[in-house]
């Protein structure tokens, strides 16, 4: 048995925008993110959408409830939307085209301060300390709404502007952003904030379109790490992996990562850890059901389904769920763990024989987890 340390790593986000003007191209600077490391395949191969990429299977979904609409500027254009976009949108001017993204998730996501250094960095941009938070936040209310407004200028004019807005809404919290080359995004400074002015609850001129319902692994993956999701920090946790699982290299979004070896052909063992709760068990487990072609489950059906234990000072809530008879879905075992105003999730996930043969395993690695 061999102890490991997660790593804690500061994730960067991948955002590019190119502009074509005939035959001049204008090149600038965004925080480039590692693709993500995909789970391994069953034995056939087929992994489908009930994997994706590492960020795609954390446990975030996207917020219910309410929904929002607006009414976009006429010379913005509205694009096909992703998985995890509510709105998106091509937005010209004279640098080029810029990216405009609606995307809502439960929870705070981490508070206004994670959020706003998230988006630092994706401008290439320092974190700043929780006392230098207010004065860069322009705070106002409409339709009912308030929103927090931050404007990240670039340090050189090769690297990417970015506007956002921060708005709660029962529960969730969306995220507008603008973001793109910086004599565009500085052009249509005023047309964001007067778009941000007809944003209301409810149906409107410009209500957002649905999910696209064939979106890709990698768009989800891809589009969920342009949100403002941080991972968490604070104090990490220790494991020892049975000496038959193989670690791999770490993704930008995990904490830890094995191949676990089986009958079946080999599974994938994720951890990834967010700020807050990420939703709540009930949130967390349909999203897990998802990726294994299960329906979601009522409130009233979770509890059932969980075994919960406490360990060296942990919590730990586990789901088992095998694929529908007749499938080629994946099995996924996983814990959730809250620690320290994060959530930290433990998931092992592949062939079904594999995960099945390994369940003990799992169950026994789950109680060698401890505060480091």
């Amino acid at each position: 048995m061999r102890f490991h340390t997660p790593l804690i790593l500061a994730v960067a986000c991948l955002g590019c925008f190119a502009a074509c003007r005939e035959a001049k191209v204008k090149h600038y600077r965004v925080a480039h993110e590692e693709e993500p490391a995909m789970p391994a395949a069953n034995a056939d191969g087929a992994n489908g959408a009930a994997t994706g990429s590492d960020m795609a299977n954390t446990a975030v979904p996207t917020a219910e409830g309410p929904a929002l609409s607006w009414t976009a500027p006429a010379d913005w254009t509205a694009k096909t939307l992703s998985a995890m976009r509510k709105g998106s949108f091509t937005v010209p001017g004279p640098g080029g085209d810029a990216d405009l993204s609606v995307t809502a998730f439960p929870g705070d996501v981490g508070g206004d301060l994670a959020n706003v250094n998230r988006w630092r960095g994706q401008v290439q941009l320092p974190p700043l300390a929780a006392g230098d938070l207010e004065a860069t936040l322009k705070r106002f209310s409409a339709n009912g709404l308030d929103f927090a407004v931050v404007d990240l200028a670039p340090q050189d004019e090769k690297s990417a502007h970015l506007i956002g807005a921060i708005v709660p809404l029962n529960g969730a919290t969306w995220f507008f952003k603008l973001m793109g080359p910086s004599a565009t995004v500085s052009a249509q400074r005023d047309a964001f904030l007067k778009f941000l002015h007809t944003v209301k609850v409810g149906d409107g001129e410009a209500a957002p379109a649905a999910r696209a319902p064939a979106a890709s692994p990698a768009a989800m993956g891809n589009d969920m790490a342009t949100t403002a999701v941080p991972t968490a920090d604070g104090a990490a946790l220790a494991w020892a992996a049975p000496a038959a699982w193989h670690e791999k290299t770490l993704s930008a979004m995990r904490k830890g990562s094995y191949a676990v070896p089986g009958a079946g052909g080999e599974a994938d063992l994720a951890i990834t850890a967010f700020p807050g709760d990420v939703g709540g068990d009930l949130a967390n487990v349909n999203r897990w059901r998802g990726q294994v072609q299960l329906p979601p489950l009522t409130a009233g059906e979770l509890e059932a389904t969980l075994k919960r234990f406490s360990a060296n000072g942990l919590n730990f809530a586990v789901v088992e769920l095998a694929p529908p008879a007749g499938s080629q879905a994946p099995r996924l075992i996983g814990a959730i763990v809250p620690h320290g105003g994060a959530t930290w999730f433990f998931k092992l996930m592949g062939p079904d024989a594999t995960v099945a043969a390994q369940r003990d395993a799992f169950l026994a690695f789950l109680h060698t987890v401890k505060i480091r």
